[in-house]
């Protein structure tokens, strides 16, 4: 019974629907409730019982033709300065950035600019390669198809990252900055204490750089360490699509002499099949970085045995990188606040790098030999995330080499606190003797 009225009364409720819709032969549609929505469309849609009634359109504003370059803006060569070694780091890949001398002030330029580069080509073996021993190696292993992977990124100089900038405590610096990238866009000094309309967080201290024009940023520094620049304005946009680098500022003194001072800039990106446009909404990362490049196209660290070695990693995009090195341990001597006295430095052989920090270890290279060095997240060390089912893949991602050429070659293998455990012993076996 109750089923027959819960019919009866459904029936009469579409009926009247019916009705009220046959009294009213229009549905008007408000613009504010349209979309697209268009400043210039002011008449009312309407949408009739037989379909959408044919209206008058006006030609919208065209889109933009273009996203990674303005094709009116040509792109400016690499400054003179660019290429030339003027302070003692590193940057694996990346060319360094001299300066000229106006008067006390150290001037610096740079170009912010599209960039089109290889990330990595798994056709030419990796620059260490030829040091691995052939009997350690697979022949007839099965390896996955070469990968050859370009990208169409931003950067400064021509280059992601942009060049390292290296200064020292105290110093003054101008920094000449050009815009050639299709929208505004400005420079954040991460980390440096600075006068509040040099630091570029746009609009809140500047105004932004518009294409084509020039700004220059000119400050004292007053403090020492491994700090970044990177993009100011529209940062999701911009610091995801490439826009950041070091600026490594030295101290007066340091505690011991670095032989070799090396950085690293850890980058992720989301690259589509067939694509060289990274998309920059997308969380599913599939390519890592080391200053660009990916393995086995990253450039290996070369030290001599008995040198110290300071390694620099630096970070500013979305995920965190826990870097580990085999055959040492290392001290944590330094981030983005500046150096850690000794009192409070911190062993270790992987350091977690987070978003928006930078880490310095060092370490006494006496360990001789090829000794890895890579992110410890597996997916990390792979490019594209490998094929499905996974074959036997060669070194891809956040992965290096540290090679320590030994003093000498033939010498037998000693870690350096054997001598004193061999005095332990015989001490022991003197205390044993006399007993």
């Amino acid at each position: 019974m109750n089923h027959l009225l819960f019919i009866s009364l459904l029936f009469s409720s579409c009926l009247i629907r019916a009705q009220h819709h046959q009294q009213k032969p229009a549905l008007i549609i408000p613009h504010q409730l349209s979309y697209p929505q268009t400043s210039f469309q002011k008449k009312q849609q309407v949408l009739s019982p037989c379909g959408l009634k044919k209206r008058e359109t006006k030609k919208r504003p065209p889109k933009l033709a273009y996203s990674w370059a303005d094709p009116k803006i040509k792109f400016s060569p690499p400054p003179p300065l660019m290429g030339k070694q003027m302070g003692v780091v590193q940057t694996l890949g990346i060319p360094p950035l001299g300066y000229e001398m106006d008067g006390n002030v150290k001037v610096f330029h740079l170009i912010a600019q599209p960039v089109e580069k290889t990330i990595v080509d798994e056709r030419k073996p990796a620059e260490y390669d030829a040091l691995i021993p052939k009997k350690n190696k697979l022949e007839h292993a099965h390896h996955h198809s070469p990968i050859v992977q370009k990208i169409r990124a931003w950067g400064y100089n021509g280059s992601t990252p942009g060049p390292t900038i290296e200064v020292n405590e105290g110093d003054r610096v101008r920094i000449i900055f050009k815009n050639e990238l299709p929208e505004p866009t400005s420079i954040h000094w991460h980390g440096l204490e600075i006068p509040n309309d040099q630091d570029g967080a746009t609009p809140e201290t500047n105004r932004p750089v518009l294409p084509g024009e020039t700004f220059i940023y000119e400050f004292t520094l007053y403090q020492s360490g491994t700090l970044m620049y990177h993009s100011g304005f529209n940062v999701m946009k911009q610091d995801d699509y490439g826009l950041h680098g070091m600026l490594i500022i030295h101290p007066k003194n340091y505690e011991y002499k670095i032989d070799r001072d090396i950085a690293i800039f850890l980058q992720q990106w989301r690259i589509r099949p067939g694509n060289e446009d990274p998309d920059l909404v997308s969380m599913d990362f599939n390519w890592f970085t080391f200053n660009g490049f990916a393995a086995p196209s990253i450039p290996m660290i070369k030290v001599k045995q008995g040198e110290r070695v300071r390694i620099r990693f630096a970070n500013v995009i979305m995920m965190s990188h826990p870097i580990h090195i085999h055959g040492y341990t290392w001290k944590v001597v330094g981030t983005e606040g500046g150096p850690i006295p000794q009192s409070a430095q911190w062993p270790g052989n992987t350091i977690n790098v987070a978003p928006g920090t930078t880490r310095d270890v060092e370490f006494v290279a006496w360990n001789p030999g090829l000794w890895r060095l890579h992110c410890h997240k597996l997916h990390h060390i792979m490019n594209d995330h490998g094929d499905v089912p996974l074959p036997i893949m060669g070194h891809g991602g956040m992965f290096t080499i540290v090679y320590v050429e030994p003093k000498d070659p033939n010498a037998p293998w000693r870690h350096p606190k054997q001598d004193e455990l061999d005095l332990v012993r015989d001490t022991d076996g003197r205390r044993k003797s006399k007993q």
